[in-house]
């Protein structure tokens, strides 16, 4: 798929993300410099070169794109007056917290020591990443919930499989490993098709897909 394609599919552009939120883009700028609201997740700069009736003439536009999924968060913000960066977190880490209390319900051993820190400050490196827009890229929407389970689903795939090093599995560790990419799968960015072996997908999907013999269907 092209990138612009791809962005216009998946992503707002900043006007268009601010018209569904009914805000002007100063307020954008002040949410996101009190950290409130993520980086936009694509800065695209375009070298134009335009030609008509007029002649031929060179330009040189930005745009900045947002995941659709980031009108939620905004819908957030306005709808409970956050204006301070720690109200966002909370909000934040109750949410990513609420999220791993049901993927617990749903099956999937999840503890601190999968972490490797305790949660209160593996949700403030989360809320970093968010910040940054990680999740913008790497989800599909860039939802909070998707959030939680592509960090889930990566630490359990590493966990399981020993960072994708163990030559084989036993019965349970297969059913295990099978649950959590489907779970990444679900949460996993479409992305173009053309980054290659540099993508998640690849390294936690495609390739222990192929060696454990697995499928994500």
């Amino acid at each position: 798929m092209q990138l612009s394609k791809f962005l216009a599919t998946y992503f707002y552009t900043t006007e268009e993300l601010c018209q569904t939120l009914s805000i002007d883009e100063d307020t954008l700028g002040a949410w996101q410099q009190s950290s409130l609201f993520p980086k936009p997740s694509y800065c695209l700069q375009s070298q134009l070169e335009c030609s008509s009736y007029s002649g031929i003439y060179q330009c040189e536009e930005y745009q900045d794109y947002y995941p659709r999924g980031a009108a939620s968060w905004g819908q957030l913000i306005i709808k409970h007056d956050i204006n301070s960066s720690c109200q966002a977190f909370n909000y934040f880490a109750q949410h990513y917290s609420a999220q791993l209390s049901k993927l617990t319900e749903q099956g999937f051993a999840i503890d601190e020591e999968l972490f490797g820190a305790e949660i209160d400050e593996h949700l403030q490196q989360v809320w970093q990443q968010f910040l940054c827009s990680k999740y913008g890229v790497l989800t599909q929407n860039g939802l909070v919930e998707e959030a939680v389970q592509l960090d889930v689903a990566k630490l359990l795939i590493d966990d399981i499989t020993e960072l994708r090093t163990k030559t084989g599995l036993s019965a349970d560790e297969r059913q295990a490993l099978h649950k959590a990419l489907k779970l990444m799968n679900r949460a996993l960015s479409h992305g173009t098709g053309n980054e290659g072996k540099n993508t998640l997908r690849y390294r936690y999907i495609d390739s222990v897909v192929a060696k454990y013999d697995l499928s994500v269907k």
